[in-house]
């Protein structure tokens, strides 16, 4: 064996350096497994931040929709509109009421986190949140909804990363109402240095490209809705660690806002006042016609069937109409045969004679009056000859002599498949009766010979309408 004297010094060296490159790629790939390691700890990091900061304001968007009625009395429901930019006397943070797009119409911008009641949200170290509301849900002033309650769609659809699964919005009833969007650190073409004038507490700007992302792979634009009514439009859910794509988001539907609304004992009671108070108002029609307590004839209903069910004036009463059907608000037909001068069962109906008939009622009317169904009497409708007692009257429950019965339909019950969607953005589904009435309500319809026997019962898994009856005398009773 030679000593390392006697190694040449040519083969000393070259051993050397064979040592300090195996040394030196040790240590590269020790720094390079450290980095990757302390990227995916940071990215899992800000995903956990941001899925906090997400949880936080989606509770604190229901808090504020189960409340809104508070300062909006019958009004239930509705979704604040986002922060759209910094003009005008609107705070950072306040949703834009009064710009927030035509009606219907779907808006996009900052989470109007002061307007909930939470902070900015960069507390939990990310950039302040973003906020889309469905049209069809949004508190927008005079472009709110014409009709907006637990049946009304979304108009969201949220895919997975891949861009094509669906995770909410395979069905009308399973399209989110609102998205929350919280955005990842800048992409290729993101720039958010700027902070502009009023977004001092968020920073940056209010050009939603810069922070939300457009998924090329899918053509999903996060930072992007429709500028037309009635769209849907889609957003990705990508991969908080993402290159291209790393937009983090949580979303609303219909059902969480519904049973969070439905545990509040009031909002039941405030709707059973609603039924009884329509009640009273069809009951008055028949007391302003010219022929006095002679002539208590009562208006047609409306057809089930309407083109659409958000606005008053389809809510209107057909010549020589069928006896069942949905609550007529414009009965010029059958003024045409009563003489009465209505110019709305409802919009119009007579406060000092139907006190019950509060601003709080017509509000209700407005985004519930698809729920209200009514069907009269053969003796009572315009075109009979005007009587004071009941010979050919409705019944409930086998017994009684009722002039007309108002029924209000209660939630959709599963155990019936019962589906409420509704034109233009679906299929109409609300034109079938079954879909909101239970039992013989349903089936009695159209009514045809005036002297049908209805039904009334608890609340159970297949039943839930709730029922008011007038009769002769135009008296109104829970029946």
């Amino acid at each position: 064996m030679r000593s390392i004297a006697a190694i040449p010094a040519r083969d000393r060296q070259q051993g050397a350096a064979l040592l300090l490159m195996l040394l030196l790629l040790v240590l590269g790939a020790v720094v390079l497994f450290s980095r990757n390691i302390g990227g995916q700890l940071a990215s899992a990091s800000r995903a956990t931040n941001n899925a906090a900061a997400l949880a936080d304001a989606k509770e604190a968007l229901l808090g504020y929709i189960v409340t809104r009625d508070a300062t909006h009395p019958g009004q239930y429901g509705f979704l604040p509109c986002p922060d759209i930019d910094a003009t005008g006397s609107t705070a950072e943070g306040e949703a834009h009421e009064t710009n927030c797009g035509a009606r219907y119409r779907n808006m996009l911008g900052r989470f109007p986190w002061r307007t909930v009641g939470i902070d900015p949200g960069r507390s939990k170290g990310g950039e302040c949140l973003w906020y889309a509301v469905s049209g069809s849900w949004k508190a927008a002033a005079a472009n709110e909804p014409e009709l907006l309650n637990a049946d009304s769609s979304g108009q969201f659809r949220v895919l997975a990363a891949d861009g094509s699964t669906l995770i909410a919005g395979v069905t009308a009833g399973d399209r989110p109402v609102a998205v929350i969007i919280a955005p990842g650190p800048p992409i290729a073409g993101q720039t958010r240095a700027t902070i502009a004038s009023g977004a001092e507490q968020c920073g940056g700007s209010y050009v939603a490209s810069r922070y939300l992302d457009n998924d090329a792979a899918s053509g999903i634009n996060n930072s992007n809705v429709s500028n037309a009514a009635d769209a849907i439009d889609d957003f990705v859910a990508a991969d908080p660690g993402g290159a291209a794509v790393n937009d983090q988001l949580i979303f609303i539907t219909r059902s969480e806002i519904e049973d969070r609304l439905m545990r509040r004992a009031d909002v039941t009671a405030q709707l059973t006042a609603l039924t009884s108070a329509a009640a009273r108002c069809i009951a008055d029609y028949g007391k302003r016609n010219p022929g006095g307590a002679a002539d208590p004839r009562l208006p047609w209903p409306a057809p089930v069937d309407l083109v659409e069910y958000r606005t008053a004036p389809q809510y209107n009463d057909t010549p020589v109409g069928e006896l069942s059907g949905r609550a007529a608000n414009i009965v010029n037909d059958s003024n045409s045969r009563t003489g009465n001068g209505s110019t709305g069962v409802f919009t119009a109906c007579n406060t000092a004679t139907v006190p019950e008939w509060t601003p709080t009622m017509a509000a209700l009317w407005q985004h519930w009056k698809d729920h209200l169904f009514y069907a009269v009497a053969i003796d009572f409708q315009p075109n009979a000859t005007p009587v004071t007692s009941c010979t050919t009257c409705l019944r409930v429950n086998g017994t009684g002599a009722y002039a007309a019965i108002v029924m209000f339909s209660g939630s959709r019950l599963a155990a019936l498949n019962q589906t409420r969607d509704e034109p233009p953005m679906n299929a109409d589904a609300r034109s079938n009766i079954s879909n909101y009435l239970e039992g013989r309500n349903a089936s009695n319809h159209p009514n045809v010979a005036g002297n049908g026997d209805y039904q009334s019962g608890a609340v159970s898994s297949s039943f839930n309408d709730i029922l008011f009856c007038i009769d002769a005398t135009l008296s109104v009773t829970s029946c």
